[in-house]
């Protein structure tokens, strides 16, 4: 039996990046009559564990949809006869408890991969230490190996922009699509205080029709997101606020990112906070916003004409301080200016479409 306990989310990054993690139950037979390729632990079974250390809500909701798994189990069989083996974990507390029973066939191994479904209602206001449970069984109760390890459970509204693994660095901020909720309890009264300030007092998103210009879809779409604009700042007060990172060291860069919800209670915003209540609200009404993260700065861009490049952009945090145009030359002013210095190019800064974060399996994490 051997365990191998990851950095924070390193195992993870190894699956996407390298494609070299489990999904699911895999398996990959040794020739007829090899012998042990691993040591045999009870019950002749060898184990050998690799997990994560840490419960990142943002990112672990979203494994599902990525085919990654949390833990991940290699039993190795060394015997002439195929056994029956069940596989069970959890984090007691906060997640539910998965279990696998699989066969391990003769002289062969089985990865078998998990993700204990983590439980919304015990995802902690602070980090939390916990401890990952779990046990390695024969199908007649044999136990073969049993182990509990400590972990630590992030928040919600935890946010790692970077992650580092020995010398490489990874990128993690399209993950801040997770928080962009259109199907959040707020955002439909926001919606319906929006269209008290749309000319025709609605909001419809892509609806102007294939008779228009593309003139014309800008000023349709415009008017849309200026009527949510305006009703953020006259009645719900957002105003902008500077929120400092909020914990974490090196290269992990944790920050706390609030939720729509959160940034509506509090009547206020980050830049980032406010790029994620924009593009909710656009989303909710099938626009396509885009998530524009600088390396000290975020803000929002939409397309305003669906199937092209037409794109406006939105500086948010002029939400409570300015008009719907001076935010907008502001937002455009910026975006014009990273492509001009090609940062979205060589990846200093990134313009993440929200479909396309969708389409590759990131969702609303509520």
């Amino acid at each position: 039996m051997h365990i191998r306990i990851s950095l924070l989310l390193s195992g993870f990054l190894a699956t996407l990046v390298l494609l070299s993690g489990c999904s699911g139950i895999t398996t990959d037979p040794a020739p007829s009559g090899t012998g042990v390729t691993t040591g045999g632990g009870l019950a002749g079974i060898g184990v050998d564990v690799a997990a994560m250390d840490s419960i990142l809500p943002s990112t672990y909701l979203q494994f599902a949809n990525r085919g990654v798994t949390y833990l991940d189990f290699e039993l190795t069989n060394p015997t002439s006869s195929a056994r029956t083996v069940v596989v069970e974990s959890e984090v007691p507390g906060f997640t539910d408890k998965a279990i696998n029973t699989v066969e391990v066939p003769a002289y062969g191994n089985i990865t078998v991969g998990q993700t204990p479904v983590l439980r919304s209602a015990a995802i902690p206001a602070e980090v939390k230490t916990a401890a990952l449970h779990y046990k390695v069984s024969l199908a007649d109760g044999t136990l073969i190996e049993e182990q509990t390890y400590p972990v630590k459970v992030f928040p919600k509204d935890t946010m790692v922009w970077e992650v580092k693994d020995g010398d490489e660095e990874y990128d993690m901020s399209e993950y801040l699509a997770a928080w962009v909720t259109p199907h959040a309890a707020v955002i439909d009264p926001l919606m319906r205080k929006a269209a008290e300030y749309h000319p025709e007092k609605s909001i419809a998103g892509y609806q102007c029709g294939e008779s228009c210009s593309e003139q014309e879809w800008a000023d349709y779409s415009n008017a849309q997101v200026k009527a949510v604009f305006s009703a953020l700042k006259n009645d719900y007060g957002i105003t902008y606020i500077n929120s400092p990172i909020a914990f974490g060291n090196g290269g992990d860069n944790p920050q706390r990112v609030r939720l729509p919800q959160d940034s509506i209670a509090a009547d206020s915003a980050n830049c980032v906070d406010g790029t994620v209540l924009y593009a909710s609200a656009l989303e909710s009404i099938g626009m396509n916003p885009h998530l524009i993260i600088m390396p000290t700065h975020a803000f929002v861009c939409y397309d305003t004409m669906p199937g092209s490049d037409a794109i406006t952009c939105l500086e948010t945090t002029m939400t409570g301080s300015a008009t719907f145009e001076e935010a907008v030359a502001a937002g455009q002013e910026q975006y014009e200016e990273e492509m001009n210095t090609g940062n979205f190019k060589s990846g200093v800064s990134r313009d993440y479409p929200l479909a396309d974060l969708r389409a590759a399996g990131i969702l609303p994490m509520e």
